[in-house]
């Protein structure tokens, strides 16, 4: 049976498999802004965007299409790609997704000569490879209805490797010394009383009575917490947060938040802490996850190459013209008959031969 899907679980689902396959091309660069393109009509034949001299042709597009339309279907079935999703059906979402990520990659491109990046004789041989094999993998059918020779796959590959490696030369400089306490991971139970109420201009602030009365309220959990009463016992029965269980780095939480959140050693509980939306108690588990607070040493480093690269980015796309040509991408739909698949899987054979 398959499963149903609603508005919210879909965009997860969505950014899921999409930030999957964006990983598998090109490293901290998953996290850019898409590329703006102007439409027009300035292209022909197979054209479909350029962005300065880089072009992007329809069955490069079509590779990305192919990818992704396999791995919608085999989680939800053809009939979601035109249902509404407020105001944007699946297959709307998913091709901008595709121009963005390729006007991405074709924008990067045009970085190489300014940054003396070039592809060796061995990554040639290898994408060669690479392209061989993709291509071999698919129907004669399938390559029909993408228009695609081994031309288009082995040029998708190098924009991508190219693009890659332009990332790195750019962000090779970059500080990668992170310190445990600002990597630090910990995990807090918690207790929540809002000091809001709803109203007809979203969450306004109670009154100064009602205010009172809930700080006093959260007087009384904290007395019964230091009387020996089990904090997550009264966490479950008075905590008004979707979670009592908070696992997070600095800079996630409001800042007053964190600061008490930090402060406290491994099973200690905090006073009452005040913030905008009400009064916390909080209860430290873990004071120093080593395990995550490894992974978001390696997270943070991205931050800060993403945030380099972004600068050097913005720079050439603000001083780039554009030309997308949307006439032509709106002929392509996910729910037409699709010939049965045989291929592999296009960014899956990239990260064989081309390993991050």
């Amino acid at each position: 049976m398959r499963k149903e899907i609603t508005g919210r679980s879909l965009k997860k689902a969505v950014v899921a498999i999409f930030i999957g396959l964006l990983s598998l091309t090109l490293c901290g660069c998953s996290k850019l802004k898409n590329t703006e393109i102007v439409l027009t009509t300035g292209l022909s034949g197979n054209q479909l965007f350029k962005v300065g001299s880089s072009v992007c042709t329809l069955p490069e597009a079509m590779i990305y299409a192919n990818t992704y339309e396999e791995q919608y279907e085999s989680v939800y079935g053809v009939e979601m790609w035109e249902h509404d999703f407020g105001g944007v059906t699946l297959e709307e979402y998913v091709k901008d997704n595709i121009i963005a990520q390729l006007a991405t990659i074709k924008a990067m491109t045009l970085l190489a000569e300014e940054y003396e990046v070039e592809l060796s004789q061995q990554d040639q041989e290898q994408l060669k490879k690479a392209a061989q094999e993709y291509y071999g993998s698919l129907s004669q059918e399938e390559r029909e209805w993408m228009n695609l020779r081994e031309e288009d796959v082995l040029l998708l590959y190098q924009d991508h490797l190219l693009a890659n490696r332009v990332y790195e030369e750019i962000t090779k400089d970059v500080n990668t010394e992170v310190s445990d306490d600002e990597a630090r991971i910990i995990t807090i139970q918690q207790i929540f009383l809002k000091t809001t109420v709803t109203g007809e201009n979203g969450e306004e602030p109670c009154s100064a009575e009602e205010k009172q009365e809930i700080y006093a309220k959260a007087q009384e959990l904290l007395e019964q917490i230091e009387g020996g009463r089990e904090f997550l016992t009264v966490a479950s029965i008075y905590n008004q947060d979707t979670q009592i269980t908070h696992t997070f780095g600095r800079g996630d939480e409001d800042v007053v938040y964190e600061e008490a959140a930090f402060a406290l050693e491994k099973d200690q509980v905090s006073g009452i802490i005040e913030t905008e939306q009400g009064y916390y108690i909080l209860k430290c588990t873990e004071n120093f996850d080593r395990t995550a607070t490894e992974q978001n040493k390696v997270t943070m480093i991205e931050k800060r190459r993403d945030s380099i690269f972004r600068q050097v980015y913005d720079e050439l796309i603000a001083n780039t013209p554009s030309e997308f040509n949307n006439r032509l991408w709106e002929t392509v739909h996910f729910d037409s008959a699709f010939p049965t698949r045989t291929g592999k899987n296009f960014f899956a054979v990239y990260e064989n031969y081309f390993e991050s």
